[in-house]
């Protein structure tokens, strides 16, 4: 009961490397966003929702009142569709392959529309979505692509089978509790250099202006928040119904800023650090993938994705029966192990989305995939013998 490791999520650095503000000149702007231009918003949602203000306004222009639509896939987290709502843009769900975390292909080109303004490519765990198919539906319709990487980051000189990592026309990160890299909020929007017709279209949003006062809240939130993910202690927030850890729910955007300077400031320790858990992260992945080969009730998504080994993930995920996953998740939890069912549902039955959604159809493979998933932890406090717990739990069934 007294042990219990987060299912996501490493401390936060909350020291500079440097104290030069984050831009080009800096000597330590990482090598991974040297041929993107940046724009920072306050969360990883408002980086989203200024991607598809940017892809609504190519299309159709400043001041058009009619229809625009976005694509976007039947699982996945509830944001989707609150950054959608706030840019002025209906969501059009389309399902998933079945027993993939990626969008069905034939469903994304029938989903497309003279209203259409753009795809969302999400990178779920952190496993590409297949942009290179997904380029010529949006080429031929002339819309963008937009990558949601939030759950996203490369390891270290990390390329997508000898391409760039991240191919959208737009690329939206998020620097969230629990993400990749985590400052507690803020979120990003890269574009391609060069590419100022996208690029220029993004809302353009200075930093706020904060005081020390709420540096001191902030700074005093993250070392609360460090202390909390230590296994010895993750139990309690854990065991506390009111904070609904690891809920899944609809929370709508009512506003978009920039990200405050400290947040910018301690980017560039924190990426540092990602890079730091690397070869843990490697060693883990090697073990499960390993550990779990000829197990015929558990379709490792890693593997069957054909990830590269050294490919990082937010956390480790793998299809299990639906009639045996709630087991498993418990027997796991039990154990201290931390595994999650991500979100609960497929988005059009989170609670809040009845009305924004407008009773679109059911998706059976997005409903399978959320009544099948489980997920292992794969930060810095992860251990490889959760794999182990794992098939434990399995023959206990």
């Amino acid at each position: 009961m007294f042990y219990q490791l987060p299912p996501v999520g490493n401390p936060v650095q909350l020291y500079s490397r440097d104290k030069t503000p984050l831009n080009r000149a800096a000597s330590n702007f990482p090598a991974v966003f040297l041929h993107w231009d940046i724009q920072f918003y306050d969360s990883g949602t408002s980086a989203l929702a200024a991607a598809m203000i940017a892809a609504r306004t190519k299309k159709f222009g400043t001041g058009y009142a009619g229809d625009a639509e976005v694509i976007i896939p039947a699982y996945g987290c509830p944001d989707l569709i609150a950054a959608a709502v706030y840019a002025g843009l209906k969501p059009v769900l389309v399902d998933l392959q079945a027993s993939r975390p990626w969008m069905d292909l034939q469903a994304v080109a029938d989903a497309v529309s003279a209203a259409t303004v753009a795809i969302i490519a999400v990178d779920l765990f952190g496993i590409p979505e297949r942009l290179s198919r997904l380029r010529p539906i949006a080429d031929k319709a002339e819309i963008v692509l937009i990558e949601d990487s939030a759950q996203g980051f490369p390891a270290q000189a990390m390329t997508r089978h000898g391409e760039a990592y991240w191919q959208g026309d737009l690329v939206v990160l998020s620097f969230g509790r629990g993400k990749p890299v985590s400052l507690l909020g803020g979120g990003a929007v890269l574009s391609p250099q060069g590419n100022n017709s996208i690029s220029a279209l993004l809302p353009q949003l200075p930093s706020p202006k904060d005081n020390a006062i709420q540096r001191l809240r902030y700074r005093l939130k993250a070392q609360l928040y460090n202390v909390m993910l230590h296994p010895r202690l993750y139990w309690l927030p854990a065991a506390l119904p009111f904070l609904h850890l690891g809920e899944t729910a609809y929370h709508p955007l009512s506003s978009i800023a920039g990200l405050d300077r400290l947040r910018k400031k301690l980017l560039m320790a924190n990426i540092h650090a990602y890079y730091g858990y690397d070869e843990h992260a490697l060693a883990i992945n090697r073990y499960t993938r390993t550990a779990l080969q000829g197990n015929e009730n558990i379709i490792n998504l890693a593997a069957v994705c054909e990830l590269p080994e050294a490919q990082r993930l937010l956390r480790y995920p793998l299809l299990l029966p639906a009639s045996e996953r709630d087991h498993v998740v418990h027997c796991l939890n039990q154990n201290g192990r931390g595994a999650s069912i991500m979100y609960a549902a497929a988005i059009p039955e989170i609670h809040g989305l009845e009305q924004v959604l407008d009773k679109q159809k059911l998706f059976p493979c997005a409903r399978d995939f959320a009544a099948r998933l489980l997920t292992l932890p794969m930060h810095g406090l992860a251990a490889v013998d959760a794999v182990d717990v794992l098939s434990g739990c399995l023959h206990s069934i």
